[in-house]
């Protein structure tokens, strides 16, 4: 096992404040966030798999208020609208021990949670 790049570097700002505002939603959780529908994409950081978690969405919700299933939703949403250089900026060629040593582009800002 590896060490993480998001980890080490963040999560791309654009990503950070989307995951920021479902947050804030009325009736939101971060549980809902985090072992919902999205999981793969808020807890295990595969933000390439927004498209995936949306088409999917009601396998793995029923368990969500009302509230918690429209901040995940608008949140995978959102997250589908960033560009793949953007929300994915992991470089293809991470050698999974040395994250310093593999910054992501300067032209992203990244935040740490």
């Amino acid at each position: 096992m590896g060490i993480c790049w998001y980890c080490h570097w963040g999560w791309a700002k654009q990503v950070m404040d989307i995951y920021d505002a479902a947050l804030e939603m009325p009736g939101s959780s971060w549980s809902a966030m985090h072992f919902g529908p999205a999981h793969i994409v808020w807890e295990d950081e595969n933000f390439d798999r927004a498209e995936w978690c949306l088409e999917n969405f009601d396998k793995y919700s029923e368990d969500l208020t009302e509230k918690e299933k429209a901040a995940v939703r608008w949140s995978l949403e959102e997250l589908n609208k960033i560009p793949m250089h953007i929300r994915c900026p992991e470089p293809d060629d991470y050698d999974d021990e040395h994250p310093d040593q593999y910054p992501p582009p300067v032209t992203i800002t990244m935040i740490r949670r």
